[in-house]
């Protein structure tokens, strides 16, 4: 038979200090997928510049803006060398 350890002797994070008996698989995967559709993360250096949802949305709404402001150009042929 085999000796049953101490689940408070066990190091943290070890799988057998945890009592799974009561655990269902799947609880809460509809809610994350939901945040993670939401979920942007921005570069370190971009979010020095835009702080919040909102200046982010703002800097966005603003490229159609300054799209259709700014005339349009066609690219040049490149030549053969």
């Amino acid at each position: 038979m085999k000796k049953r350890t101490d689940p408070s002797k066990l190091p943290e994070g070890h799988l057998q200090r945890y009592d799974w008996s009561k655990a269902t698989r799947g609880r809460l995967v509809i809610k994350a997928a939901k945040a993670s559709v939401l979920l942007r993360i921005l570069d370190p250096e971009l979010a020095v510049r835009f702080p919040d949802s909102r200046s982010v949305n703002e800097a966005v709404r603003a490229l159609p803006a300054l799209d259709e402001a700014l005339p349009w150009r066609r690219p040049r042929k490149r030549q053969a060398a």
